[in-house]
């Protein structure tokens, strides 16, 4: 498992080389990719330019967001995969080999069982433009109940309904393990030994407040992991090294739990409590190379 610092699930933004350079200041070994401002980029220039502060720095790819409306209408879902080939092929030439995508947890258009036949067949299609490309895709929930109000049908929101939705999915289709979900669904860490071999592509760790009903948490009280101990990161790190898991695990909290911090205290934060979970699971801290970031 590698420490992996995401501009997606963190209030962070800035010139790359700014990241960068916080990342290897407060301990991160990985960034998550933009992949559309680096095609961009190697578009314009070359691959080899895009990824030279990445390389410079030693940092390895995290994931980066599937650049596909995969739940929508056929017209949409067709008109984004006619650019996704030449998408996932800078990406596989970066080294960016674990795309995630997120789930939506209700709708108005299928019933559970249409919808879940409607998904892995999307998920057929993506899953064959992955596999050649060697790229993994990890599937993520939206827990909290807020997200399914007013809709007629529920979905996938819990991790034993996304292990169902991805056992029948194509086998370059994985999950996002996420400790806020698994603590709203009242999940256990033994519960990741129930996931396939191999196909978890993602970590993301959080808190919750205390005193708070799980089933009633909403997306504005996710926290910084280890902010308040009520989420047991130490038992879920540990069911992840027992499984063999070497992939990313990523700190995500709501922008506004984060109000008036600065991004370098936010980075500076993250990095801290990832050593302290890192140091709680008994896991063995690498020490890095360090190089300044170029600007």
């Amino acid at each position: 498992m590698f420490r992996n610092l995401s501009m997606f699930g963190l209030p962070l933004s800035g010139r790359p080389s700014e990241l960068i350079e916080l990342a290897l200041s407060f301990g991160f070994d990985s960034m998550d990719m933009d992949l559309i401002d680096f095609k961009h980029q190697s578009d314009a220039f070359s691959v080899t330019h895009a990824r030279r502060l990445m390389v410079s720095a030693r940092l390895s790819n995290g994931v980066f967001m599937l650049p596909v409306a995969w739940e929508a209408d056929d017209e949409i879902f067709n008109r984004d995969l006619e650019t996704l080939a030449s998408q996932l092929d800078v990406a596989a030439s970066a080294d960016a080999l674990r795309a995630v995508a997120t789930v939506s947890p209700a709708c108005n258009e299928r019933a559970f069982k249409d919808n879940f036949e409607f998904h892995c067949g999307r998920l057929e299609t993506l899953g064959n433009l992955l596999a050649s490309r060697s790229i993994k895709l990890g599937l993520a929930i939206v827990p909290e109940a807020e997200a399914r109000a007013n809709k007629q049908h529920e979905f996938v929101h819990s991790l034993d309904k996304l292990i169902a939705l991805v056992g029948s999915a194509h086998q370059s289709v994985g999950i996002v393990v996420d400790v806020w979900g698994m603590h709203i669904a009242g999940h256990l860490a033994d519960m990741i030994s129930q996931i396939p071999t191999g196909r978890i592509v993602d970590v993301r760790l959080s808190d919750a407040p205390q005193d708070v009903p799980a089933e009633t948490l909403t997306h504005a009280q996710r926290l910084m992991p280890g902010e308040t101990g009520v989420i047991d990161t130490a038992s879920i790190l540990k069911a992840l090294e027992a499984v063999g898991y070497d992939g990313p695990v990523t700190p995500w909290a709501d922008r506004s739990t984060l109000a008036g911090r600065g991004r370098e205290k936010i980075v500076k934060l993250s990095g801290d409590r990832l050593e302290s979970a890192w140091k709680a699971a008994d896991l063995p801290i690498v020490e890095r190379w360090f190089a300044p970031a170029q600007k």
